[in-house]
């Protein structure tokens, strides 16, 4: 009996949160910095490269009783160096979950279910990436009026690797930190 009471709390807790959920809209703009690529040839032969750049993007969702969820896109812009010597375009699409605390402080956490990428090489031709996947963790300062600063970790690997049409086994593997500014609306 017990257990059916404790059991019937949970669920009327579930339901009267999500009769109360609100909408989030959040605009997302900032930097990536401390980025790391690289690229695994068939050969075992590696290419790396580090960098920085901008990135936007926003987040859309659901929010109740501080719990977060819903659906996360990135668009960055990269410049990398060493042997690794272009501008990368990534897009990376994600779901997430998340937790705003009310002590101005959200933790939040996603998948990477699908990032693709484009830049040409040093020979000018169109390099893309595809079947990309990863994950992310960030931290968030919730305190200012409208504005959340956010630290953002992710990590990823590229599957698939193309070159003028044709498919190589080369991986592409990275991490980045990404420090955001965004403005989340609930409705």
């Amino acid at each position: 009996m017990k257990r059916l009471i404790i059991l019937d709390s949970l669920l009327s807790f579930l339901f009267i949160s999500i009769a109360q959920a609100e909408i989030l809209i959040e605009p997302v703009l900032g930097y990536n910095f401390a980025t790391k690529a690289e690229i695994k040839g068939p050969n075992g032969d590696k290419s790396k490269g580090s960098g920085s750049g901008v990135g936007y993007g926003g987040r859309i969702g659901f929010q109740a009783v501080g719990f977060q969820i819903g659906a996360d896109y990135l668009h960055s812009s990269l410049s990398l160096d060493k042997d690794i010597d272009e501008t990368v375009d990534t897009n990376e699409l994600a779901a997430f979950v998340g937790y705003e605390f009310p002590v101005f402080l959200r933790v939040y956490a996603g998948y990477i279910f699908s990032a693709t990428g484009e830049y040409k090489d040093g020979n000018s031709q169109k390099v893309k990436l595809s079947d990309g996947s990863g994950t992310k963790f960030g931290i968030g300062f919730t305190g200012l009026p409208i504005i959340d600063i956010n630290l953002e970790y992710r990590s990823g690997e590229f599957d698939q690797y193309e070159v003028n049409g044709a498919k190589t086994d080369n991986k592409t593997s990275y991490n980045s930190l990404f420090l955001g500014l965004s403005a989340p609306f609930t409705f």
